[in-house]
């Protein structure tokens, strides 16, 4: 195996030079060259792969996912992991193990920090993280002798190679932080693998028309996302959810997240429009061939006048970066009529679907879906499902627990329930419907009523007179 030819540029010129290559069982020496400067050129050459260096790269990876890949990568060259200890000034330090999630709810312990190598003397690598403008990167160093460059390269290959096969982020759906509450950046932020066992995309019951709008401008795009590129639509989408709150908004999510998983996309949850020029960049690293960011209540951040903050969310979701990205984001907003016109022009957001509480056919399809088995074929919904009209899908299944309650009282104890009649159900519907439009009532009747400009200016008169406050100026 051939190495690097010796550098020997400030040698004088009285002075042989020769290319140092190792090849077969002789040493060769070139016949113009004197044995004695033979033996200079091998000492010198010895000095120079004696020297001491320093080896380094950032990898294009999120750093848990980098700690990974080098773990797998050092048992299959040294056929071990961790490292060996690091000597220190007061004894040996013993290499750092830190715990990481590699796949849903499965957890491995990877090397993390500084430790020496085996079978290179005085090497250590340093494994650390690097904050960029285009985000967080895993990066080593490698501080060792030219001697051992050949294996230390090799490391680095082995880890680019095990990161862009076998990555252990793209293609999962995933929940991250990158600011902490203050707004400042957290010191490694840690991705969580989503639990989506529990999704069951018959449980996403909306009216037809916010269902085929769901369907057609985010489940479409993201689990036919080679078909788009085939037919020239661009992947890079930004839809908005909008509705009032429990009409199922979430729930479309982790359905979409789902979908991206089943389909080799990477699905990134962030809970907060400041942090999504953050997770734009994680979501650069895991196209594959796109990823979903989800971000809720996109309305606290864009509502009102305009602002520098405002702005920026307002560039980072139109890509001005991101125009050949294939990355989705879908944003959510429970107060629609609060976000700045701005937010919602065409360009900026693709999409925008009103996730509207379920109509009559719907309320219907949900009074089965919640009564499984119970609510049998021959039961007619009609009449409950026109009273639930327009309430949220927690009323719904508030209804058929009161129904099954309600066959509960009339079953002998110990009998399971097997079927929930067409009455109970009924009576359960109206007596919810009277509470919740008690509430509604009791929510208008609450709203304190200002007092006009001219029941302003006599209570200021009276005060001036009396000096009696009875509180109406501290109310208003």
């Amino acid at each position: 195996m051939s190495e690097k030819t010796v550098s020997l540029n400030k040698i004088p010129q009285n002075v042989a030079v020769a290319e140092v290559v190792k090849h077969g069982d002789k040493l060769t020496v070139p016949e113009s060259m004197p044995l004695e400067e033979a033996i200079e050129l091998l000492q010198r050459r010895q000095e120079y792969l004696e020297e001491e260096m320093r080896f380094n790269e950032t990898f294009n990876y999120f750093p848990l996912d980098g700690a990974n890949a080098l773990n797998i990568v050092l048992e299959r060259i040294f056929g071990w992991s961790p490292a060996e200890p690091t000597p220190g000034m007061f004894g040996d330090n013993p290499p750092q193990l830190i715990n990481i999630e590699v796949a849903p709810k499965v957890f491995r312990k990877v090397p993390w920090g500084r430790f020496s190598l085996p079978g290179m003397e005085d090497a250590w690598l340093n494994t650390s993280f690097n904050w960029t403008d285009k985000g967080v990167r895993f990066a080593m160093v490698v501080n060792a002798k030219r001697k051992y460059e050949e294996k230390i390269d090799k490391v680095f290959a082995e880890v680019r190679k095990e990161l862009d096969e076998n990555s252990i982020y793209r293609g999962q759906a995933l929940k991250i932080r990158f600011l902490d509450e203050d707004g400042d950046l957290v010191g490694m932020p840690t991705p969580e693998f989503m639990d989506l066992t529990d999704v069951d995309e018959q449980m996403l019951i909306y009216s037809d028309h916010v269902a085929d709008a769901i369907r057609r401008d985010l489940f479409t795009p993201i689990e036919r996302v080679n078909d788009c590129i085939a037919n020239d639509i661009n992947v890079k989408r930004g839809v908005l959810l909008a509705g009032t709150y429990g009409t199922g908004k979430t729930l479309g999510a982790k359905v979409a997240a789902k979908k991206a998983v089943a389909t080799g996309n990477t699905f990134l949850y962030t809970p907060h429009a400041n942090e999504l020029s953050y997770a734009i960049e994680f979501a650069k690293q895991y196209q594959s061939p796109a990823c979903v960011i989800f971000v809720e209540d996109i309305d606290r951040a864009v509502t009102g006048e305009r602002s520098v903050s405002m702005d920026d969310i307002l560039n980072i979701v139109d890509g001005i970066d991101t125009k050949t990205a294939r990355i989705i984001t879908v944003l959510t907003s429970n107060h629609l009529e609060d976000i700045n016109p701005a937010m919602l022009r065409p360009g900026r957001l693709d999409a925008i679907i009103e996730v509207t509480p379920p109509d009559a056919k719907a309320v219907e399809r949900l009074l089965r879906s919640y009564g499984g088995s119970t609510i049998t074929d021959d039961v007619n919904l009609e009449a409950a499902a026109k009273k639930l009209a327009g309430q949220i899908p927690a009323v719904i299944a508030e209804v058929v627990k009161r129904a099954k309650l309600a066959e509960l009282s009339v079953t002998p104890p110990g009998e399971k329930i097997e079927s929930i009649s067409e009455a109970s159900i009924l009576l359960a519907a109206e007596s919810i419907t009277f509470q919740t439009e008690l509430l509604d009532r009791r929510a208008r009747e609450g709203v304190r009523r200002l007092p006009s400009l001219e029941e302003t200016f006599v209570e200021i008169i009276r005060q001036a007179i009396t000096g009696v406050d009875q509180g109406r100026l501290a109310s208003v």
